[in-house]
């Protein structure tokens, strides 16, 4: 007699995050939430179980209207991973920053815009530029519970943001703002109207995802290891927006602020003229970039 193995009829996402936690932003939007949405998209499912992302669950109420989550301790998920008692679908290294796929990160960007209350700012011919400022860690990171306590501007941080945000402000209508403190309708609506965004290396920069092509992002970067430090440059090419790296000397420098202004006046100038090529070489680049299966 064959025994008949009990299942659980709600899907299981399951993260399979590059080199990270989808406890951390950049992993949790581009490794997790971007596949989840696409799926979704594709397949109609509307109940699903998600593992719990600590700080981001919230994004989570960004899916299509009338969407059951449940969430799941990683344990309770990793045991239903491995006793096959639950239908799942597995995202493996969406977040790796070689291989981002252009047309994948545009289809799940607008099925999520397509979800968020426009804020109604009346458009400026002045261009809008955003700063995002790396304040101290919220309460999660400060806990035991956290998988990768600490980060933000115990990480990495820029002792003269006022001082750029001033003299940005010559050419622009500035806002800074802390990514972390706002909620994901708040940072959507905030990058929409965006045309150039400013923002050290960190997950913050992942927001680039929700501006228009055709706009700009400057990243201050402190010296990274190789990959990492090329990962905000290839999001930047797969979302057609201008890119320009300014170096920091280390993680808590000064940043030259007449190099930030420069490269704010050039890109503003001509956007699509400054769109990066990913990184890598060109057979190897094509394979990475090929759309994954859902």
């Amino acid at each position: 007699m064959t025994r008949r193995r009990w299942r659980i009829q709600r899907v299981m996402a399951v993260p399979a995050n590059w080199q990270g936690t989808p406890e951390r932003f950049y992993h949790f939007l581009l490794g997790y939430l971007v596949p989840l949405a696409l799926w979704q998209e594709r397949r109609g499912v509307m109940e699903i179980a998600v593992r719990d992302s600590g700080p981001h669950n919230e994004w989570f109420k960004l899916l299509q209207p009338q969407t059951s989550v449940e969430l799941m301790p990683p344990g309770m998920m990793l045991e239903r991973y491995l006793s096959h008692r639950q239908e799942r679908v597995v995202f493996h290294d969406w977040d790796n920053p070689t291989r981002f796929h252009r047309k994948s990160l545009a289809l799940a960007r607008a099925s999520i815009v397509g979800r968020i209350e426009p804020v109604g700012f009346p458009r400026e011919r002045t261009p809008i530029i955003t700063i995002i400022e790396r304040k101290p860690s919220i309460r999660h990171y400060r806990v035991r519970d956290a998988e990768t306590p600490g980060g933000a501007a115990d990480w990495r941080s820029i002792p003269n943001i006022s001082e750029i945000a001033e003299a940005l402000a010559e050419i622009g209508h500035v806002t800074v703002i802390d990514t972390a403190g706002l909620s994901p309708q708040e940072q959507v609506s905030s990058l929409l109207q965006t045309d150039l965004l400013v923002a050290q290396h960190g997950g913050g920069l992942s927001n680039m995802l929700w501006m228009e092509s055709g706009r700009s992002v400057i990243e201050i970067l402190p010296p990274r290891p190789p990959t990492i430090d090329a990962i905000f440059h290839n999001l930047a090419a797969a979302r057609g927006l201008g890119y320009r790296a300014i170096p920091q000397v280390d993680e808590h420098a000064p940043v030259d602020t007449q190099l930030v202004i420069d490269a704010a006046k050039n890109l503003l100038e001509s956007d699509p003229a400054h769109v990066p090529t990913p990184t890598g070489s060109w057979p190897m680049r094509l394979v990475r970039q090929l759309p994954r299966k859902l």
